[in-house]
């Protein structure tokens, strides 16, 4: 296989992604940062399933991470990290690790800490929310009414929801008659029961 492009974008990503030689070579299973040097350097070439790995990493195409001089298209945006599944049922445990990386403009990764949340579950789907479409949140702790933000309860359960105040009482009501609001009141608010830990900014539909 004609390399083209592979060393440079494999440099590019690497330092796109925030890693060192060593933390990337610990990612894919190699014991020493030297053969990801090589790849860099141009005096080695992995083989293709290798390749394949590594295009799953940074969660580009195979044929672009050796055909496409990424630099020239990526190096005006940022990597935001996907931190695991929030299903929009009740009663499941998010899993807060990160699954992989979007790349977005700048323009929209300004100031703030930004995430995208994979989606499990249907109790969104009226609002557009669909199991496997990945939200593109802001972390914040604070929600206008109506607004969809991704909710903490009892510091375990993340779920996505509309939030609605009505008086001192906050309700996160989900997008399908199927489910029921959920309603907690001013001590179980002081008392940190729910939480606002971001606001969802758009969705990214998966076909």
């Amino acid at each position: 296989m004609e390399t083209m492009y592979f060393k440079e974008n494999v440099r590019f990503l690497r330092k796109l992604k925030g890693k060192s030689q060593n933390e990337f070579a610990d990612d894919l299973g190699y014991k020493s940062f030297t053969t990801v040097q090589k790849w860099e350097d141009g005096t080695s070439y992995p083989s293709l399933p290798v390749v394949s790995q590594i295009a799953d990493y940074f969660q580009v195409s195979l044929e672009m991470l050796v055909y496409v001089n990424l630099s020239s298209i990526l190096s005006h945006y940022s990597p935001v990290p996907v931190v695991g599944t929030v299903r929009t049922g009740p009663g499941i445990l998010a899993v807060e690790n990160i699954q992989g990386w979007e790349y977005v403009p700048e323009s929209e990764s300004g100031r703030g800490e930004y995430f995208y949340l994979s989606v499990v579950g249907d109790s969104m789907i009226n609002a557009r929310i669909m199991e496997g479409d990945v939200l593109y949140c802001r972390k914040q702790d604070t929600i206008e009414h109506n607004e969809i933000a991704v909710v903490l309860i009892n510091d375990e359960e993340a779920t996505c929801k509309r939030v609605l105040f009505k008086g001192d009482t906050m309700v996160l009501k989900p997008e399908n008659p199927a489910y029921e609001p959920m309603v907690f009141d001013a001590e179980e608010i002081r008392m940190g029961k729910v939480k606002i830990i971001g606001k969802v900014l758009h969705n990214k539909i998966k076909f």
